[in-house]
């Protein structure tokens, strides 16, 4: 089978005042992102489409829906390791900002030890989508970490982070039937806007 991952969209910085989870939504090149990702995608057959319950990854997956008429199935084991956090500064951004502090954030995200928490979470439930699906393909609207701890996983690796997602990024895994894990293409953008 093939697990097809995709990064969520672009979205906005967001910091709430009381702490509350930031959750935010697709900025507006965010979208055209999402769009452009669903019709790169529609070309092939799909047999389900997975969702973060995170917003970002929800938009970003609400038009391959539209276009597959294949509502995501919400899967809460594959949310960030700071889902719950009441800010939301993408790495991108934080990269534009000021590098030292984006060098110093990659770092201590390598270092976390949520990490080992992620990797099996997400090790878990990619692994069920694939037995679920066994003969055919499932696209899992994720997040970075969530991309990177599979990477390393597949690749045989402790967890951590082996690369830099794009925002609407695709990653393709094969799982065969036994179990066994490849990695047939990581970070597709070319189909993207701007």
């Amino acid at each position: 089978m093939e697990l097809v991952l995709v990064r969520h969209a672009e979205a906005e910085n967001r910091e709430t005042e009381d702490g509350a989870p930031a959750d935010p939504a697709l900025t507006p090149r965010g979208r055209r992102q999402a769009d452009a990702v669903a019709r790169w995608l529609v070309r092939e057959p799909i047999d389900r489409v997975v969702s973060s319950p995170s917003r970002r990854a929800r938009e970003t997956a609400k038009p391959l829906s539209r276009l597959t008429g294949l509502a995501p199935e919400l899967d809460e084991r594959l949310r960030e390791v700071d889902s719950r956090a009441g800010k939301y500064l993408s790495i991108e951004e934080e990269r534009l900002r000021d590098r030292e502090r984006f060098r110093e954030r990659v770092a201590a995200y390598q270092n976390d030890p949520r990490l080992v928490a992620l990797s099996e979470r997400v090790d878990e439930a990619l692994g069920d989508w694939a037995a679920r699906t066994p003969s055919g393909r499932v696209v899992a609207f994720c997040h970075g970490g969530g991309i990177n701890v599979w990477t390393r996983r597949v690749l045989g690796m402790t967890p951590g982070l082996v690369f830099e997602a794009q925002n609407a990024s695709i990653h393709r895994f094969l799982v065969s039937r036994r179990g066994v894990r490849s990695i047939r293409s990581l970070n597709e953008t070319l189909f993207l806007p701007d």
